[in-house]
């Protein structure tokens, strides 16, 4: 019905705002500490949050300021993938651990993804600026040595988030729909 879609396409938006907000650098931020590639950072919050419809990680990585797609920095790993989009890692310079274990189920690609084209995503976004997925557990881990934040960002839903600001390098991650440990 008209009423309902238009409910959920409201609540969409909203989570899309904040995903863009905080891109942004308009969240709540708390420096935590110093960690370790390899490190927990987070876990991944079960079920719904901000408008998701369930559980994953929406993982973005900055550089400079601008969003680059993570599957440059991901190395190939045992996985499903139910998005529809390719599953294209860099072979030639990826050399990151995924923040989750594996198996890894991919939700959504990067960039110009199925649900872009053909899906209602395309209603209130014309690129997904990130990865979303989920592993076979909820523990989040550091990509990269840095210093660990936790972030939250309200404005039509509250988004929590972890970043990690990599040692030595103007890389940014963000592990969204995660609570910070």
């Amino acid at each position: 019905d008209e009423r309902i879609y238009q409910n959920l396409l409201a609540r969409a938006r909203a989570e899309y705002a904040a995903i863009q907000g905080i891109i942004a650098g308009a969240g709540t931020e708390t420096e935590l500490r110093n960690v370790n590639k390899g490190e927990t950072i987070a876990s991944v919050i079960d079920g719904a949050s901000c408008n998701s419809s369930g559980t994953h990680v929406h993982f973005i990585v900055q550089d400079g300021g601008s969003v680059n797609n993570p599957f440059d920095y991901l190395h190939d790993v045992a996985h499903e993938n139910d998005s529809g989009d390719p599953w294209t890692p860099n072979a030639s310079k990826a050399n990151w651990d995924w923040p989750l274990s594996p198996t890894i189920y991919l939700h959504q690609g990067f960039g110009v993804t199925s649900c872009v084209t053909s899906g209602w995503c395309g209603q209130i976004y014309s690129s997904h600026n990130g990865l979303d997925f989920s592993g076979s557990s909820s523990n989040v881990t550091a990509v990269a040595d840095g210093t660990l934040y936790r972030g939250s960002y309200s404005g039509g839903c509250t988004l929590p988030y972890t970043k990690v600001v990599h040692k030595d390098s103007n890389i940014t991650t963000l592990y969204l729909h995660t609570y910070t440990q």
